[in-house]
């Protein structure tokens, strides 16, 4: 068995935010109404802390994966500072810091005019509460553990020279007393919740707990009936006890860590299924307006500035069904537009769109359209004479353009060996992998000259001098080197893919058909 360490319990009471339980569910109520009637004269916490005189701290929150800083205050020559002012201060869990942000302890936000008093001996172990039944709840709760860690790290100590010394007897009865430590911890936690179900803590508690997944169903055979039985429980029920009503649980450590995990762990990275769970949770985080702004804002930031192919697919999903729709209240309308321009720009190259039809001028002012290209394999080319990282690229496009298509070229060759004379032709065979490639490059003769010190091995040299195709707008091209791998149906299979990774991702695309969770660069 593992054995929790001090600092393993310490962080728990700090950062997981566990409290002792309430003394009753009526008294908690009155005390919430009471800081109701405070709260309209905004909030005022009064934090003193014995020995630290004259020295400057912070008042800061819990917010997703990060801390922030909310005011500042200075102790006067009793260690006595005053946080205030005419807002109400979102509940959650705040902390106080020193002036080089070192973290001093932790407290709950709930009623808006509270004191808190320590010392610098002991700064959990002798806080006094006033005004605030959560933090008394809160700070008992850390007192009791603190007491439950010392104990553990002398047990730590003894179960170690007892194991060193092959006392096996010996450890088993401390492992017996370590083990009887953790169940008095559980337990007061249990009494949270039993007793006070509706405090932040109880709330903070129910998230930190697993599902229990039941066993998967057997047929009268003993065989399991669904393989991913127990995945899709596990899945369907990730939430049960989160209580998105509540909008202080975003402001609590526990939280994000919770629901990224959820969000990169448990669902397939698979535009699909992230669009599909991603509505549910979301419907789910309505209850409460500052969780499903923080659910949409991370899921669409996160997504929209993903690095593997593919997931710029739920960026488009969300903004055409949140964002689009109004239902993003807090942002203002130039960014909802500015949005919905950039989801404009995508729609037509996600992986799996068929892409629009470009048809370009060659060197010779010939027509030439993407939609006749007969090869298995496309690559959609924009680029620049002029581009240094063009210039780098090019000859690993020319590289897997000889290696995809090396078969295929002896194969022509042989057939155009035979048709010498032939009265009747065979035709040759269609690439596997050839290009469309669209010079963005300012000057013609520029890029001509390119063309010609290069000899790149395709046929095909393009541009479109007049914009007559859109291709900006459509292939969302804002810099050059742009490339599309598309297939023989004209659907996106690859976007935005570096050169040397083609041949790869072309040969892996022939074994499974997947050109999603591989990054882009």
């Amino acid at each position: 068995m593992r054995i929790l360490k001090i600092s393993t319990i310490i962080l728990l009471s700090s950062l997981s935010f566990i409290a002792f339980a309430q003394k009753g569910k009526d008294k908690a109520k009155s005390n919430l109404e009471a800081s109701s009637e405070k709260s309209t004269i905004g909030h005022s916490i009064t934090v003193t802390i014995k020995g630290y005189q004259n020295k400057m701290f912070y008042l800061g929150y819990y917010f997703g994966d990060k801390q922030y800083l909310r005011d500042s205050a200075i102790t006067d020559a009793k260690g006595k500072m005053n946080f205030s002012g005419p807002g109400k201060l979102e509940g959650g869990v705040y902390l106080i810091a020193t002036a080089d942000k070192s973290l001093l302890f932790d407290f709950i936000v709930t009623e808006q005019v509270f004191s808190l008093e320590t010392d610098t001996i002991s700064l959990i172990e002798n806080m006094v509460v006033k005004g605030s039944y959560e933090n008394e709840v809160f700070f008992k709760y850390n007192q009791f553990s603190a007491n439950i860690g010392k104990q553990a790290n002398e047990l730590e100590v003894k179960i170690k020279a007892a194991k060193e010394a092959k006392n096996t007897a010996e450890e088993d009865k401390l492992m017996d007393n370590y083990r009887s430590l953790m169940k008095d911890l559980t337990a007061k936690r249990k009494v949270i919740l039993e007793t006070d179900p509706t405090t932040l803590i109880s709330k903070v508690f129910r998230m930190m707990q697993e599902i229990d997944v039941p066993p998967a169903p057997k047929n009268e055979k003993g065989e399991i009936t669904d393989s991913n039985f127990q995945y899709n429980y596990y899945k369907q029920h990730y939430f049960d006890n989160f209580d998105f009503s509540d909008d202080r649980i975003t402001r609590t450590p526990i939280f994000f860590p919770k629901f990224e995990t959820f969000m990169l762990k448990v669902v397939p990275q698979i535009p699909d299924s992230i669009n599909e769970t991603a509505d549910k949770v979301l419907k789910l985080a309505e209850k409460g307006k500052e969780n499903f702004k923080f659910c949409l804002f991370w899921t669409t930031n996160y997504y929209e500035s993903s690095q593997y192919m593919g997931m710029d697919a739920v960026f488009v999903h969300l903004i055409d069904n949140y964002y689009a729709k109004g239902k993003a209240y807090w942002v203002d309308s130039l960014l909802i537009w500015k949005m919905k321009d950039r989801v404009e720009k995508l729609r037509h190259n996600l992986i799996g769109a068929k892409v629009k039809n470009l048809t370009m001028l060659d060197t010779n002012g010939q027509y030439h359209s993407l939609y006749n290209m007969d090869s298995k394999y496309t690559l959609v080319l924009f680029w620049s004479a002029t581009c240094g990282h063009c210039k780098e690229e090019m000859p690993k496009i020319a590289e897997a353009y000889k290696d995809l298509n090396k078969e295929i070229i002896a194969q022509n060759n042989i057939i155009n060996l035979k048709n010498k004379g032939a009265k009747v032709l065979k035709p040759t065979l269609p690439l596997n992998f050839d290009l469309f490639p669209v010079s963005m490059t300012e000057t013609v003769e520029e890029w001509k000259k390119y063309l010609i010190e290069q000899k790149f091995p395709w046929k095909l040299n393009l541009y479109d001098p007049l914009n007559e195709t859109n291709f900006r707008q459509y292939y969302d091209v804002y810099s050059t080197p742009v490339l599309y791998i598309i297939d023989k149906n004209k659907k996106v299979i690859a976007k935005r893919i570096a050169a040397e990774k083609i041949k790869s991702f072309i040969e892996d695309y022939e074994k499974d058909g997947s050109g999603l969770l591989k990054k882009q660069k």
